[in-house]
């Protein structure tokens, strides 16, 4: 039996093909498995300099109506001296409107989904056909305890799932060079010129 058997015929060979274009692939969940299911053993990346796309897929309630979720678990390390800039939304296939995406620090993700409150949260997100084409860590950032992107260098871990229909998604997660302290000292204190009207 396939890994995946919900994901739609035609969009294998798009998301195969949208894969064999970047070199900058972390995962594919279609050609390659399921994410980690287990909030305490997250599926690891290491992010570089530029794009990491990540190809996912949630299994809905597997089609049992049994409340038995594809869960999605994944860290994701930004290197010393990076930040995370944006995570745009490249593609969300799906009869439902709707799936979940939330962050919290550290290399493991310490809530139970079952008794988790929203405030528990660094951030969380609705998923959805309007933000494809658009940057979603804004959108995160806006609830739970809430941040402003972007995101410094450090291990953040991210919990999706979607309760209803399967759904394809494609994240890119963009990492730029944090401003050094030496550029941020020469901003604050760089001499004034004198007005001049």
């Amino acid at each position: 039996m396939a890994p995946f058997p919900y994901v739609r015929p035609y969009l294998v060979p798009i998301l195969l093909l949208a894969a064999a274009c970047r070199a900058d692939l972390l995962w594919n969940e279609p050609s390659q498995g399921d994410l980690s299911n287990d909030r305490f053993n997250p599926t690891h990346f290491n992010l570089t300099l530029g794009d990491n796309q990540l190809i996912g897929f949630y299994a809905g309630d597997d089609g049992t109506g049994t409340g038995t979720f594809d869960r999605d678990y994944y860290s994701l390390t930004i290197p010393a001296g990076m930040q995370l800039a944006q995570i745009n939304c490249e593609a969300y296939f799906s009869i439902d409107l709707f799936s979940f995406i939330a962050i919290q620090p550290g290399p493991t993700f310490p809530n139970d989904p079952t008794t988790v409150e929203p405030g528990d949260l660094l951030g969380w997100h609705h998923l959805n056909v309007s933000d494809v084409g658009n940057d979603i860590l804004p959108a995160i950032g806006q609830n739970g305890q809430g941040f402003l992107p972007p995101l410094p260098a450090g291990t953040y871990s991210f919990w999706g799932q979607q309760m209803d229909d399967p759904t394809d998604y494609v994240l890119n997660f963009v990492v730029i060079p944090a401003p050094s302290p030496a550029l941020l000292l020469l901003a604050l204190f760089r001499p004034r010129r004198p007005f001049r009207p």
